[in-house]
């Protein structure tokens, strides 16, 4: 051992991950004894490794010239793009990494992956690593054995949907052959992550091109709406909720629900509402967050009954089908924070609108609003997260009789079954399920049950028949209903003027943004003409880039220009990774900005023009006829209400 190397290893270490320094100094790691790591001198004079394992005996980079390690790769890339990450398997001598790093950028994210604790361990004490421990680059460093634990954190951290397609991986000799396994496994959680990241966008994708229809539609609901705010502790702790999904093992205990009736806080998922109707069970709420939900899960004569926790953004179908009360959470819209945030200002008395925390399903949420409304015991039902039966829901959600799936297909694999055999799940369930299992680690003040006969198991969940739950928990008479029907309505008089002004002000505000979208077209044709000029002068540009400043910031922080992108979204989210591949000729670069930008202007001035009439035929309509009532009853009561 070198050990003047190795404490100028360790010194580094100290100062940049002294937890790191404290593990390895006390050896609280665990070694791999059929790994063997030693150092041998390449021909050039350099220092390598050699390692033995499982009968195979390999060096790392090489013996003859490990000094060009990395530089046919970079060849082979031929460039790494701006804000680009970069995934490097393999420390070793860290002469690859070293030759990797002269040619990237400051925006560029750097992540090194080491799968044994053996190699890095001996590379601490043979060789100089002190520049990957340095604080100023943007080095992350993931080593088996230290720190696996961390390595979602950092995909999450140096990943995103704009740097994905760019993502580059170095994967050092040999690692393929001496650890197959390891490499495939992080290889696998990247593109994991990475399937993961453009799914969540598809699903951006899929809405915002409903999102504008949605919330200028619903919006008007919020007149006569309710908060979840309001529903904040209203449940006694010892009073559980009951999350009711519409999993297909809904359909073998669905009728013991009803000995919880008038004993629990019974949420609903929007899927499961037929079903428990049928059953003659009126759950005291049910969950909608779906903006493309059909109408026909919603087609009960006694779906008006029940109270909806819903958002502007859900489908149009189920807001104007149910007729009862209708509560609201946060859908990050920015016209509803407009007419939140007016209405407040003018009266406190405003009940603000908070968020659900979801973890994509409807299910996620209905758990979330049980402890939100004080439950310290959570039973989950019909939560199969699997194909139970061969089937996706319930019989008498979508159908009266759900068809069976072809099981066959690759979307669907095995995961532990709630009798502790194996179940088939997909991607999307597996996702919730996680997410169930999370909050149970996180949230240990609640007690989670999960009562559903059939599916995955939730890991941290205690598993009882719903019969046996509902005896154990349900204890305790408790009127839900009773306390719903004290509530008040989120806004107040004040409140409800503010709304109908910001309605009748809709086509001002979006011939506003049209508007400011043409200016804007025009700025970037001037950009893209100046980009195709063999010269021109330094302040002709920055008036320029000033003026295409002003009408960004704008777009950015008008309200109703924010609804107008969102509308966009699907287009944007096409174009943003293009957006991060430079040029090398400024030109060109220029000429760039200025197409991407004035199509962006073109399709907002379009969007601005199509949701013009959209929202006369939906907010100022309903502001119109407001109105109208209004001064009927003034004209009754003589006296201005």
């Amino acid at each position: 051992m070198n050990c003047e190397i190795y404490e100028k290893n360790m010194k580094k270490i100290r100062n940049k991950y002294p937890n790191w320094a404290d593990f390895i100094e006390n050896k609280k790691y665990t070694t791999d004894y059929t790994i063997y790591v030693e150092s041998d001198c390449a021909y050039d004079g350099s220092t390598i490794f050699r390692v033995s394992h499982e009968g195979k005996i390999l060096y790392l980079n090489g013996k003859y010239n490990p000094a060009y390690a990395g530089k046919d790769w970079l060849k082979q890339i031929e460039k790494i793009d701006d804000f680009a990450t970069v995934i490097i398997i393999g420390i070793h001598d860290g002469i690859h990494i070293k030759n990797i790093l002269k040619e990237v950028k400051p925006t560029n994210n750097i992540l090194v992956y080491e799968p044994s604790i053996e190699i890095f361990l001996k590379a601490l004490q043979e060789v100089d690593l002190t520049f990957l421990f340095e604080e100023n680059i943007p080095v992350g460093i993931i080593v088996d054995g230290i720190n696996e634990k961390e390595m979602q954190s950092y995909l999450y951290t140096m990943i995103n949907y704009d740097s994905m397609t760019m993502l580059k991986i170095y994967l050092s000799d040999n690692y393929h052959k001496l650890f197959p396994k390891k490499v495939k496994e992080f290889v696998d959680s990247v593109k994991k992550y990475a399937f993961d990241i453009e799914k969540n966008w598809n699903t951006v994708v899929r809405y915002t091109n409903v999102n504008a229809e949605n919330v200028f539609t619903n919006c008007k609901y919020m007149y006569n709406g309710y908060s979840i705010g309001s529903l904040e502790n209203i449940v006694p702790k010892d009073v559980p909720t009951i999350v009711v999904s519409a999993g297909p093992s809904l359909n073998r205990n669905i009728l013991d629900l009803k000995d919880a009736v008038g004993k629990a806080n019974i949420i609903a998922t929007d899927t499961a509402m037929k079903p428990l109707l049928n059953a003659g069970i009126i759950p005291n709420f049910f969950v909608v967050v779906d903006g493309l939900k059909p109408g026909t899960l919603f087609e009960h004569k006694d779906i008006s009954k029940v109270p909806m926790v819903t958002m502007n953004a859900i489908s149009t179908a189920p807001m104007k089908i149910h007729k009862g009360k209708k509560f609201f959470y946060a859908s990050d819209c920015a016209l509803e924070n407009e007419i939140m945030q007016n209405a407040y200002e003018k009266d406190p008395q405003t009940v603000i609108i908070p968020s659900l925390a979801s973890g994509g399903s409807v299910a996620n949420s209905a758990f979330s609003l049980g402890i939100y409304m004080g439950s310290e015991t959570i039973i989950l039902v019909g939560q199969d997260l699997a194909m139970t039966g061969n089937k996706t829901h319930a019989d008498g959600t979508f159908q009266e009789k759900m068809d069976s799936i072809d099981i066959n297909s690759e979307e669907y694999f095995e995961i532990e079954a709630i009798d502790g055999g194996k179940v088939l799940t997909r991607l999307d369930f597996k996702m919730y399920l996680e997410w169930f299992e999370d909050q149970i680690k996180e949230r240990s003040d609640i007690r989670v049950i999960d009562a559903t006969e059939g599916g995955a198991k939730i890991h941290g969940s205690e598993v009882m028949s719903l019969k046996e739950a509902i005896r154990k928990c349900c204890k305790k008479q408790f009127s839900v209903k009773y306390r719903v029907s004290r509530i008040p309505q989120m806004l107040g008089n004040v409140g409800k003027e503010e709304i109908l002004k910001i309605f009748e002000q809709s086509p001002k505000k979006l011939m506003e943004v049209h508007k400011k979208s043409i200016s804007g077209v025009h700025q970037y044709e001037k950009l893209e003409k100046l980009a195709r000029k063999k010269q021109y002068t330094r302040s002709e540009l920055e008036k320029l880039i000033k003026q295409i400043g002003k009408t960004n910031k704008y777009m950015e922080n008008d309200y109703m220009a924010q609804v107008v992108n969102d509308s966009l979204k699907g287009i944007e989210l096409t174009m943003r990774p293009s957006i991060y591949h430079t040029k090398e000729d400024e030109k060109d670069e220029m000429l760039d900005i200025a197409q991407n930008g004035k199509f962006m202007m073109q399709a907002m001035a379009y969007a601005a023009d199509e949701l013009m009439e959209l929202a006369k035929k939906t907010m100022v309509s309903f502001s119109e006829k407001t109105r109208i009532k209004q001064r009927k009853r003034e004209s009754i009561h003589g006296t201005k209400l």
